[in-house]
């Protein structure tokens, strides 16, 4: 090392990556650049252009190249690293799929979310953010690494975990994972797909049920989005979550959003699935049953390339249209169906037992030949040829009673028809004569023909229910979480897991047959329907009540205040009569000025700062306007960034 002037003085710069700490001789008016290109010099030739100056003890990078030394603040007893800006990581999105990719933690968490949904395929960003995970997966929960064949798959067929691992989906999408392994966007690899298992972390196998206190701790866990992730403390091969934080979801549209969907399908599942957001018992059968359509339709033969290809031909005006009818909440498929020329349909009969429930009806079962026309439950007496009784099956209710182990298969069909009123128990046979029969009535009940192409659909949603019931008969103890893939825990303490498959394909029963994209965006319009959608709780403590704790809920319009025991609405304070709302940073406290009067808090479950920045992210999102324009970064960093905005 050359003798130093007066005006030079000593940086030390260590690279983790090779573990070598160099010494040198700069000057305080001495640029960045010239340091790193002097470290780069001494380490010897390499492709250095992905590394950057870091100083652990600030927590910051000197990524301003053209700054000066003194400008930054360093001196001659900074301890500067010189390391790379890109650090492969375990990112876990909403499905619970974790793909190793490399990030670039040099740059704010916003903008490192904005790569990593570029990468994946998800469009508004905005909309996401990152979190910690509390329990990092490790050889215990048996984390595992998925190599799909010798044959590319469509990323979609990973993006559901009831879905067949190795079946191709008809979902438009750029992403596909390739044979070895690795997940491919656009023709690039992003990483290696690994993925934990479908429950996660065995919460729907204990009996736990998260508390307010709990739901607040979640949310203690996001990373601020105005600072860098390594500034947060994390390292090489790190575990992060991708997850929706705004609910508030715009220009939500199918045609060109299936990776988003399915995700965002996927987090809405698993927080019911959780408990995460309260719903009741009928809501809770409600979202099994599109839950299981979607896998039933994911579970049935795709199309083939020639169909695939005629499929394509649609015009643009037809996608428009199909476009159009999604944002009304309408199913294009059923408006295509009841536009089109019926198809005659087949006729389905058989010898069945029969018998009338009533009061006062003693009579027992007896066997008369029946058969579908139509919507109409014809019963004939004897060898007749022409039906004596004649059953209106539109809109009746269906009760099936279905014991696989005692192999009784028994139907309850209640009709209120001004000819003829029906209130009957049919027994069957055997489980296939029962799908089958089932099926014809659950058709005829929405007013469809029974017997038409989508007859082969029911049957098979029927015999998937009654093989569940058979698996997890075997062996309740270790087959039981099937169950739990449907309903939260709470529902298995309170019913058998026969009544519950029972209630779920009655719920399903009622439901349109539409394809997996339209039943996920019909389980996310169901999700957003509920009453406490979209809250993210925090515990806090208002000015002049600090021994007790209160509860804060932070929605996409609004702040609520909730009973801590019950979760009732208390209080509520809207956005948009709003004047301002400050926080001193030094005592960590918020002031917001109301309409309805001010007040101060303090936040105990997570850093005050979070909390701000649920509150600015919302306005902002509810600035949002025009779909086509471009996302307000600076405005975000203004609303959300407090005094590091």
């Amino acid at each position: 090392m050359p003798p130093k002037s007066a005006k030079e003085w000593e940086l030390s710069v260590f690279t983790p990556e090779i573990g070598a700490t160099k010494t040198f001789l700069v000057r305080s008016d001495m640029g960045i650049g010239e340091v790193v290109m002097k470290v780069a010099g001494a380490l010897g030739p390499r492709d250095w252009s992905d590394y950057a100056l870091w100083w652990p003890e600030r927590k910051m990078w000197l990524t301003r190249l053209r700054l000066t030394l003194v400008a930054e603040g360093v001196q001659s007893d900074s301890k500067l690293h010189f390391t790379k800006m890109h650090k492969v990581l375990q990112v876990q999105l909403p499905d619970r799929t974790i793909v190793k990719m490399p990030i670039d933690v040099s740059v704010k968490c916003f903008a490192t979310v904005e790569q990593m949904c570029k990468m994946v395929g998800i469009r508004r960003y905005e909309e996401l953010s990152l979190m910690r995970c509390n329990n990092r997966p490790d050889e215990n929960n048996q984390a595992l690494t998925y190599f799909l064949g010798r044959k590319n798959v469509h990323v979609n067929a990973l993006l559901d975990p009831l879905m067949v691992r190795d079946r191709q989906t008809p979902e438009q999408t750029t992403s596909t994972i390739s044979d070895s392994g690795e997940y491919i966007v656009a023709g690039q690899s992003i990483g290696a797909v690994v993925r934990s298992e479908d429950v996660p972390d065995g919460i729907l196998l204990d009996k736990w049920s998260p508390s307010s206190h709990d739901k607040a701790f979640i949310n203690g866990l996001w990373y601020d989005s105005s600072r860098s992730l390594y500034s947060q403390g994390v390292e090489e091969n790190d575990f992060i979550q991708l997850r929706f934080k705004y609910y508030t979801f715009l220009d939500l549209d199918p045609l060109v959003d299936a990776v988003r969907v399915s995700q965002l399908y996927e987090q809405a599942r698993w927080s019911v699935l959780t408990e995460d957001v309260d719903c009741t018992e009928e809501e809770t059968y409600t979202f099994a049953a599109l839950q299981f359509q979607t896998q039933l339709v994911a579970s049935l033969p795709q199309q083939t390339a020639q169909q695939k290809a005629s499929a394509s031909d649609d015009s643009d005006l037809d996608q428009a249209l199909n476009a159009l009818q999604f944002s009304l909440g309408t199913n294009p498929h059923e408006a295509s169906a009841s536009a089109a020329p019926s198809e005659p349909s087949q006729r389905i009969e058989g010898q069945l037992k029969f018998q009338k429930v009533g009061k006062l009806t003693l009579k027992s079962a007896k066997v008369y030949r029946f058969a579908f026309q139509d919507c109409s439950l014809l019963l004939y007496k004897k060898d007749s040829a022409t039906p004596s009784t004649r059953y209106n099956i539109r809109g009746a209710e269906l009760h099936p009673e279905v014991d696989v182990e005692k192999d009784r298969y028994v139907l309850r069909v209640s009709t209120s028809d001004a000819d003829e009123d029906m209130e009957a128990k049919f027994t069957f046979d055997s489980s296939g004569e029962f799908c089958r029969w089932l099926a014809a009535f659950r058709m005829a009940s929405r007013n469809k023909p029974a017997g038409s192409p989508g007859h082969s659909e029911e049957v098979r949603a029927c015999e998937m229910f009654l093989e569940m019931q058979r698996t997890v008969g075997k062996n309740p103890k270790e087959n039981g979480s099937l169950v739990g893939h449907f309903v939260p825990h709470r529902i298995l303490k309170k019913k058998s897991i026969q009544k519950i498959a029972v209630q779920v394909l009655t719920f399903h029963g009622s439901l349109d047959r539409c394809s997996v994209l339209e039943s996920k965006l019909a389980y996310i319009r169901a999700w957003e329907g509920l009453q406490d959608f979209g809250l993210s709780y925090f515990i806090i403590k208002f000015e002049g009540y600090r021994m007790k704790d209160e509860l804060l809920g932070v929605a996409y319009n609004r702040l609520v205040r909730l009973d801590p025991q019950t979760h009732g609405h208390m209080q509520t304070w809207r956005y948009s009569t709003m004047r301002t709302w400050d926080i001193n940073w030094e005592i960590k406290e918020m002031k917001v000025d109301h309409e309805d009067g001010g007040f101060s808090f303090t936040c105990s479950s997570a850093d005050l700062k979070l909390l701000h920045e649920f509150i600015g992210g919302y306005i902002f999102m509810s600035m949002r306007k025009d779909v086509h324009e471009p996302v307000n970064v600076e405005l975000f960093y203004k609303l959300t960034g407090g005094w590091e905005g």
